[in-house]
């Protein structure tokens, strides 16, 4: 597939900068800042009450210029998914995913309490279920979500995707997997 920058929806800025500095040789020069804020002032080193940390990661190169150095490398590099060929307690599969996005709901049977929502894969009559970073989806995907419920139906974009595939859910019948890069495929 060929790389298009304006079809990307999801991009691991963890992972693509670890596989840019593997497949180059070149390090991406990252630079990591971290801040601390405390609310009850009380931090020892056994216990943070209400002490948190954030973390900002940077790079010299950015992320869609690093995707775009090592797109050819990264499409041969990694085989398609073949679900029957997976086993859960095997360890995970990182492979080319390709079906179409849309928003899943978990909820509690017979609950009218809101349920959890997350973006979902459809392939080959099989779902998988993401765990993703909000910040890591293109613009206007990370804040479908908070959107009306109006404009979350019908959503089924066709999408090439490399997973991390983790775990095979049984009794929801769907697999669970950390995206690394989604890209809508066009009909061309």
């Amino acid at each position: 597939m060929k790389l298009d920058l304006d079809k990307l929806i999801y991009l691991d800025v963890e992972f693509i900068s670890r596989k840019y500095e593997e497949l180059t040789g070149s390090n991406p020069d990252e630079n990591i800042t971290k801040q601390q804020g405390a609310l009850a002032g009380i931090k020892t080193l056994f216990m943070n009450a209400g002490v948190h940390t954030q973390e900002s990661r940077s790079y010299t190169v950015t992320s869609r210029k690093m995707l775009q150095e090592i797109w050819n490398k990264i499409d041969e590099l990694y085989p398609s998914f073949r679900e029957a060929s997976f086993e859960n307690y095997q360890g995970t599969n990182i492979a080319w995913v390709e079906g179409e996005l849309s928003i899943a709901e978990w909820k509690k049977t017979n609950s009218n309490d809101p349920g959890y929502e997350y973006f979902e894969l459809s392939h080959n009559n099989e779902r998988m279920a993401f765990l993703s970073h909000k910040e890591y989806y293109a613009a206007g995907f990370r804040e479908l979500f908070s959107a009306s419920e109006a404009l979350k139906g019908n959503v089924g974009i066709p999408v090439k995707c490399l997973a991390r595939i983790m775990w095979y859910v049984k009794a929801a019948k769907n697999f669970t997997a950390c995206p690394y890069i989604i890209m809508e495929k066009t009909s061309n």
